[in-house]
């Protein structure tokens, strides 16, 4: 519960320094705490004895992939010298 209300002091305060400075980061911050909110409410609940292999390594896959996308665009798009 500690954790939870922590979590939404945190987003209120990023969200008070978005719309302060650029309105559009605060409609941002805003729009990605409601979407958190939905996927956290409308996901089922992982249980430990029940986590699927490919879970644990996913973030690490999906960095990799990004980089691996953003150095194409390099590539492509790089300079011509």
């Amino acid at each position: 519960m500690f954790l939870l209300i922590a979590a939404v002091v945190v987003v209120l305060v990023l969200w008070l320094i978005g719309v302060q400075r650029r309105p559009q980061l605060g409609f941002g911050i805003l729009a990605g705490a409601a979407v958190g909110w939905a996927v956290v409410s409308y996901a089922p609940r992982l249980d430990p004895d029940h986590i699927p292999l490919w879970l644990p390594p996913l973030p690490f896959a999906l960095v990799a992939l990004a980089l691996f996308f953003f150095g194409c665009l390099a590539l492509f798009w790089g300079s011509d010298r």
